[in-house]
């Protein structure tokens, strides 16, 4: 019983290392590029046949200082806008200045309350679609979504 607890634990240990280094590093990378190929083909179809996909452009790494806080505080903070065309996209990419401009108007105006309220994220993201809204001439949002909001 000791010589199977010294050896075979062992032994089945580095065979479960192996079979896991295996099927990361060679098997599922394949996996993962088929279905990154099928999805890229799937969005080519979709635009060819007139379809309209929805885009999101992203604003990384907003960083202000909240209203009241005398430059003691900070919000790091990463939006994502939904548009509903790659035309718009486009648009909202070229505006990506006046963009941030609008994003730190809107957050440099609210106070660290306001911020670190987790029930005023819905007021903030439509606060944030309707003067976005204001740049595009193409349309409008779709959506608004925070994916980083840090505050120190």
């Amino acid at each position: 019983m000791k010589k199977i607890l010294m050896f075979g634990v062992p032994i089945v240990l580095v065979q479960v290392v192996l079979i896991y280094f295996i099927l990361t590093k060679f098997m599922a990378p394949s996996v993962a590029q088929g279905g990154q190929q099928a999805t890229a083909e799937h969005d080519e179809k979709k635009a060819e046949g007139g379809e309209q996909t929805t885009q999101i452009v992203v604003i990384k790494d907003v960083i202000v200082n909240p209203a009241g806080t005398n430059g003691s505080r900070l919000l790091v903070t990463t939006i994502g806008l939904e548009v509903p065309s790659v035309e718009m996209k486009s648009e909202l990419e070229a505006k990506e200045v006046q963009t941030r401009d609008v994003l730190v108007t809107i957050l440099t105006g609210k106070r660290l309350e306001e911020l670190a309220a987790p029930e005023q994220r819905d007021a903030l993201r439509e606060e944030i679609g309707q003067r976005v809204n204001k740049l595009l001439h193409n349309g409008k949002l779709k959506n608004v979504y925070i994916s980083k909001f840090i505050i120190q």
